[in-house]
C-alpha cells in the first residue's frame, strides 16, 4: 500500500500496489475529488520521503457546536493531535498558548464571532503565522470573501465533507511543510553567507597586516623600489624613490613610469634601452622586474636601484681580513692541536694493531686524519705566502 496525494486536490489516497503496477494502462482516480492521476504526476509523491507524518501536526478546532467538535476529535485525532474550544476567548486562549499547526474556525459563534477571533488572532505576534480555515453553515460570497481578507487561507461549507475536509488540512500542511524547509534553507544559505563573509573580512584584514608590513619593509630600504601597472603608471613608490625623484608618493602614482625614472637621473634598461651609452661612464640603472597575476599574465613590473655598488665587495673584503686575522692568531693552536690529533690516532693504532674490529673502524679514520692535516698545511701555508707577495 502507497500513500500519494492528488495534484488537483491534495487529498491523500492510499492505492495498493498493484494498482500502481498498472498505472500504464488504468489510470488512477482521485478517492476525494474524482480527478484522474497520471504516472506523471503521482511518481514525485511515491518517495517515503515525501510523506508527511501527521501526527507531529497539532489541530485546533474553534467551534460552539459541542457535538461537532467532538465529531471532529473523534474522526481526525487517529491521524493528528487535537484540541478543541468551544469560545472564542477559550479558542484564543489555547492558540497562544499550545501554537497549533492549523486552526479550523466556525464563523457563526455567540459573543465573539469567528471575524473577531480571527483579526485577533492576526493581530497577535505569538499566532499571527498560524493558518486559519473558516468553516461556516452560511454560503455568502461576501463572507468567503471578508474571512480571505482578514488572513483566513481556506474557507470551507457545511455540512462538512470528512474526505474535503482531510484532503484541506493536508494540503495547508504540506505548504506549511514546503514554507519550513524554504525557511531552514534560507537560514543556512544566510549562515553560510555570513561565515563566508566573515572569513573574506578576516582574509582581507590579514592581506592588509601582510600589505603594511611588506610596504613598512620597502620605505625602510635605501634602494629605491617604483612599482607600475600594465599601462606602466606608477601605483607605488618607497620612500627612497621618492626622495631620489624630489616628489611625493602622491603626486608621482599615476604617472608614466619613464616620466619617474627619468626624473630620477637613472634609466631602465629594458624599458628605456635608447639610454644606453657606448662609452663613458653609465648613469645608474633601475633592476627591471615583471609582475604576474595568478593566473600567469603579465601584471605590471618593480623597478629597483641601488646605487652602491661597493658593499658587496667591502662584504667580501671585510669578511677575508676577518679570516686572515683568525689564522694569525691561531696558527700555532692550530698546528699543535692537529699534532695531537695524528699523534694519538698513531698511538692507539699502535696498541690496537692485532684488533681487527679496529683495522676496519681504524685505517678511514687514520686516512681521513693524515688528509686533514696536509690540507691545513697547505691553508696555513697559501695563507701566509699570499701576505707576502
Amino acid at each position: 500500500m502507497k500513500v500519494i496525494f492528488c495534484e488537483e486536490c491534495g487529498g491523500r489516497n492510499n492505492v495498493p500496489d498493484e494498482l500502481l503496477e498498472q498505472i500504464d494502462s488504468k489510470p488512477i482516480v482521485c478517492q476525494i475529488c474524482d480527478n484522474v492521476m497520471s504516472k506523471e504526476t503521482i511518481i514525485p509523491h511515491k518517495c517515503p520521503a515525501k510523506t508527511i507524518n501527521t501526527l507531529h501536526y497539532h489541530l485546533l478546532f474553534i467551534d460552539d457546536d459541542m457535538f461537532h467538535l467532538q465529531l471532529m476529535k473523534k474522526t481526525l485525532e487517529k491521524e493528528y493531535m487535537v484540541s478543541i474550544a468551544s469560545t472564542g476567548i477559550h479558542g484564543l486562549e489555547l492558540a497562544a498558548a499550545r501554537k497549533p499547526d492549523l486552526i479550523l474556525l466556525d464563523l457563526n459563534m455567540p459573543g465573539m464571532d469567528g471575524y473577531e477571533v480571527c483579526k485577533r488572532l492576526k493581530e497577535n505576534p505569538a499566532t499571527r503565522k498560524i493558518a486559519v480555515i473558516f468553516v461556516s453553515a452560511r454560503d455568502r460570497e461576501d463572507d468567503e470573501r471578508r474571512g480571505f481578507s482578514l488572513g483566513a487561507v481556506d474557507y470551507i461549507n457545511k455540512p462538512i465533507n470528512l474526505q474535503i475536509l482531510t484532503a484541506r488540512i493536508m494540503v495547508q500542511l504540506r505548504i506549511k511543510q514546503l514554507l519550513e524547509q524554504q525557511r531552514k534553507q534560507s537560514e543556512s544559505l544566510i549562515q553560510s553567507l555570513q561565515q563566508n563573509s566573515m572569513a573574506a573580512e578576516s582574509e582581507q584584514e590579514r592581506l592588509r597586516r601582510e600589505n603594511n608590513g611588506l610596504t613598512a619593509a620597502l620605505d625602510s630600504l635605501p634602494e629605491k623600489v617604483l612599482i607600475e601597472d600594465q599601462r606602466r603608471r606608477i601605483s607605488w613608490a618607497n620612500r627612497a624613490a621618492a626622495e631620489l625623484c624630489g616628489i611625493s608618493l602622491a603626486e608621482m602614482l599615476g604617472k608614466s613610469s619613464r616620466e619617474i625614472i627619468s626624473r630620477s637621473g637613472a634609466f631602465c634598461g629594458d624599458c628605456m634601452p635608447e639610454a644606453r651609452r657606448d662609452s663613458g661612464p653609465q648613469p645608474p640603472s633601475f633592476l627591471h622586474f615583471p609582475l604576474f597575476d595568478e593566473d600567469g599574465g603579465p601584471e605590471g613590473a618593480v623597478h629597483i636601484l641601488a646605487e652602491d655598488r661597493s658593499c658587496p665587495v667591502q662584504l667580501c673584503q671585510a669578511a677575508e681580513s676577518a679570516i686572515n686575522s683568525f689564522i694569525d692568531s691561531n696558527r700555532k693552536a692550530i698546528k699543535e692541536s692537529l699534532a695531537t690529533i695524528l699523534f694519538g690516532i698513531d698511538a692507539i693504532s699502535s696498541m690496537l694493531r692485532n684488533n681487527k674490529e679496529f683495522e676496519t673502524v681504524g685505517r678511514p679514520v687514520v686516512k681521513a686524519a693524515e688528509q686533514l692535516d696536509q690540507m691545513i698545511c697547505s691553508l696555513l701555508e697559501f695563507e701566509h705566502r699570499g701576505k707576502d707577495d
